[in-house]
């Protein structure tokens, strides 16, 4: 996928909510978020991107983007039309795949994320959600195992996770003080890989409890041997 590359500071809207939209993205460098404002004001982040995303594939389907994108941290990103990457599609194979790969890959996640968001205690959110981005960024090539940096404030994560920043901060501190997780001016640094694993297994689904860069492969039987 070739196009225009841009670069985003952190905070910078790059979609707005209800409004139409003719781009979709590749995010090279840094994170972004999938959010939904309230009317209220409250905010939830529905789905975090990181390097190697494609974002916006919605573009090719719909007139208008039902929730908004906005830079967590300085970001580049590479701009193809969307009409372009309809006849991209069209025309490279390997193009479509990778296409309807993303919105199937974005799919499984938003599944495994509405079951913890259902079903999950804090302590299994925060779990799924941190060897979530450990995987992610060990299959893109630049996570360095089990250090790496999460670039969102508690509030942010408390708006992803569905929990209060009180709530998020205790849970936090409980996994330190286990010696299992400790999240540190927005660097993760995970100590005990196998506990933390036990806590997100039952809110992952089979690919990623088979998966290593997940966390998978415990002995316990929680999760399977890749």
């Amino acid at each position: 996928m070739s196009g225009r590359l841009r670069r985003l500071r952190s905070g910078e809207k790059l979609v707005k909510d209800g409004e139409a939209h003719g781009h979709i993205y590749r995010l090279l460098s840094g994170w972004i978020a999938r959010s939904r404002t309230l009317h209220d004001g409250r905010q939830q982040i529905i789905m975090v991107f990181l390097p190697g995303d494609l974002l916006g594939l919605k573009t090719m389907l719909f007139d208008r983007q039902p929730d908004g994108i906005v830079c967590v941290a300085t970001a580049t990103i590479q701009a193809l039309d969307y009409g372009q990457a309809l006849e991209l599609a069209k025309t490279d194979p390997d193009v479509s795949l990778r296409f309807m790969w993303q919105l199937a890959e974005d799919e499984r996640r938003l599944h495994n994320w509405v079951v913890a968001l259902g079903r999950g205690s804090a302590v299994e959110r925060i779990a799924t959600l941190m060897l979530d981005f450990r995987g992610r960024l060990m299959q893109a090539g630049l996570g360095e195992g089990d250090s790496f940096q999460v670039p969102l404030t508690q509030e942010q994560l408390g708006e992803h996770l569905g929990l209060t920043m009180v709530h998020v901060n205790r849970t936090l501190k409980r996994l330190r003080e286990e010696g299992i997780l400790t999240l540190h001016r927005s660097r993760a640094e995970i100590h005990d890989i196998d506990a933390l694993s036990a806590y997100a297994a039952p809110m992952q689904d089979i690919f990623e409890r088979e998966s290593k860069s997940f966390g998978g492969g415990l002995s316990n039987g929680i999760a399977l041997i890749q």
